[in-house]
This record gives C-alpha cells, sequence and structure tokens, in this order.
C-alpha cells in the first residue's frame, strides 16, 4: 500500500489483492516452510480442534489464501463433509487448488471473494474458520456479524491473528526497515499484520458480532526458513505487507535496506547458522 495519511478502503483492498497475487509465487515456494507441523500446521490443527470439527460437517475458511486453514479441516470432515475456501487473491486459491488435488481433496470448494463481502447461504455451515486474514479487514466488526449469519445455530468460530510485534520474531525487521526508510509508524486503528493483537480487543469483537461462549488464548508457530540470506529472501517472498515498505524505493535503497534486515536476524540464528523463528499467535473461538 502506497504512503497516505488518509485511508481509503477501496485503495487499500486493491493493494491487497495486487500485494497477494504477487506473493503465491512465494508462498507456494516456500511451502514447506510455512506449513511445517510446528509452523503453519500448528495453527491449523488448533483452529480445526478448537471449532469442533468432524465427519460430515460443512466448513468455511476465511482468507484462506493457499487453503489453510481449510485444507487441514478437509481431512477432518471426511466422509461426507465438504469445505469452502474464500480468498480475495484468485491466484492465491490457485495455489490451493493445486494442493488440494495434489492431495486427493475433492470435498473443497475455492471461491474468489472479498470476505466483507461474502453473499453465501445463512445458517449453512457448522464452523467457520480464518487463519491470519481477519486483521487485514477494514470493518472486521461487519465481517464478523456477516460470518455469524453463515453459521447454522451453535456452529462455531476459530480464528487466529498474529500476537503483538514483539512475540512475533518475523517481523523483527519492521523496525529497521522503519528506521532505515525514516517511515513514521502507521496510523492507530489501520488493518494490518498486527491490528488484533490485543485479545481483549478481539474478544469484545468477536462478542458484539452475536456470538457466546467467547475465549481467546494463544498458539506458537515455529518458522525456519535457513541463514539469514534465505530469511530475508522468504520474508521477502511471503510477506507482502512488509515488502510493501521498501518497494518504492530506488534498487541502491532497497539493497542497502535489505542487508540491514539480513544483519537484523542474528539475534534468532542457531548455532548451526539457520534462523529460528518463534511466532505468537492470538485465537479466538466463540458459538452462534
Amino acid at each position: 500500500m502506497t504512503r497516505t495519511s488518509i485511508f481509503d478502503a477501496v485503495h487499500y483492498k486493491a493493494s491487497i489483492r495486487t500485494e497477494w497475487r504477487a506473493a503465491a509465487p512465494g508462498w507456494q515456494a516456500w511451502l514447506d516452510v510455512l506449513e511445517a507441523e510446528d509452523g503453519g500446521q500448528a495453527v491449523s490443527r488448533s483452529l480445526v480442534q478448537m471449532a469442533g470439527i468432524g465427519p460430515g460437517n460443512a466448513v468455511l475458511d476465511v482468507a484462506a489464501g493457499y487453503g489453510e486453514p481449510g485444507l487441514t479441516a478437509a481431512r477432518a470432515v471426511a466422509p461426507g463433509g465438504r469445505v469452502v475456501c474464500t480468498d480475495i487473491s484468485g491466484e492465491m486459491l490457485a495455489v490451493g487448488r493445486e494442493r488440494a488435488a495434489a492431495e486427493g481433496l475433492g470435498n473443497v470448494e475455492f471461491l474468489e471473494g472479498d470476505a466483507e463481502e461474502l453473499a453465501l447461504e445463512e445458517a449453512s455451515f457448522d464452523a467457520v474458520l480464518s487463519r491470519q486474514g481477519l486483521q487485514y479487514l477494514p470493518d472486521v466488526a461487519g465481517a464478523l456479524a456477516r460470518l455469524h449469519s453463515f453459521l447454522k445455530p451453535h456452529g462455531r468460530l476459530a480464528a487466529a491473528v498474529w500476537g503483538p510485534p514483539q512475540a512475533v520474531q518475523f517481523a523483527a525487521p519492521v523496525p529497521v526497515i522503519r528506521a532505515e526508510l525514516k517511515l513514521l509508524p502507521p496510523p492507530a486503528g489501520m488493518p494490518g499484520p498486527f491490528a488484533l493483537a490485543d485479545d481483549v480487543k478481539l474478544a469484545a469483537l468477536v462478542e458484539a458480532a452475536g456470538f457466546t461462549d467467547v475465549e481467546t488464548g494463544t498458539v506458537t508457530a515455529i518458522y525456519q526458513p535457513g541463514s539469514p540470506e534465505l530469511a530475508t529472501r522468504w520474508l521477502r517472498d511471503v510477506a507482502p505487507p512488509i515488502t510493501a515498505l521498501v518497494d518504492d524505493w530506488p534498487p541502491e535503497v532497497q539493497q542497502r535496506v535489505w542487508a540491514k534486515v539480513t544483519q537484523a536476524w542474528a539475534p534468532y540464528t542457531t548455532a548451526e547458522g539457520r534462523v529460528r523463528l518463534e511466532n505468537q499467535a492470538v485465537w479466538v473461538v466463540g458459538t452462534k
């Protein structure tokens, strides 16, 4: 997203769509790192378990990207269940389709669409899931109310967002980038990776949408992209909100900034020379 002092939701969503379209090849290339058993899969498994998903259930995955936690849910709902994965980026969903086909998962539908504008049948899903998607929505309250309407009575919502920046180690280079480029912090209330890091605020939004028995907690995703140089390449490939901070600058500035980012991985580099990043996700669950 370009630097501006006035938030324009239409421009923002167009930027998000463009950024994630460009990131789709990177997410496919780094699948083994992103979906390691103690990485993204740890979060997906937790959400599926907390939503109480089982055989025969109908599940909606909002902002599914390349199919998570939807594909994890698809394994859990077999036999007889179905999963609908939605995302604003058709390119990310295309990667999800490839993953589903490779696993022989025929019970997953992929639907391109804005989470705030989904038009699905009311009371048609047993569970709604979202992994690292809600924080990017300009109207979280409205989206949650819409998702509530899609659930059957007693259906469950289970979502995860990133915790505070100091608990998310893949974001450690962000202050370095901002310092190098003399960028101001984003205005309060803007959508972005850490917009819902406050679990109290997150729970209040879910309750206001009509959910009951709302609970929050945390789960850790560990990413191990390799050497510091590989970690920087990984970040550039899979984190559009971070790379967008750098992309508009001249090549010589970009080169300097990314060199600083590589240096910033030092505290997270093991004796074997591999970068190991622990990242806290905040989860929330609620019942219709």
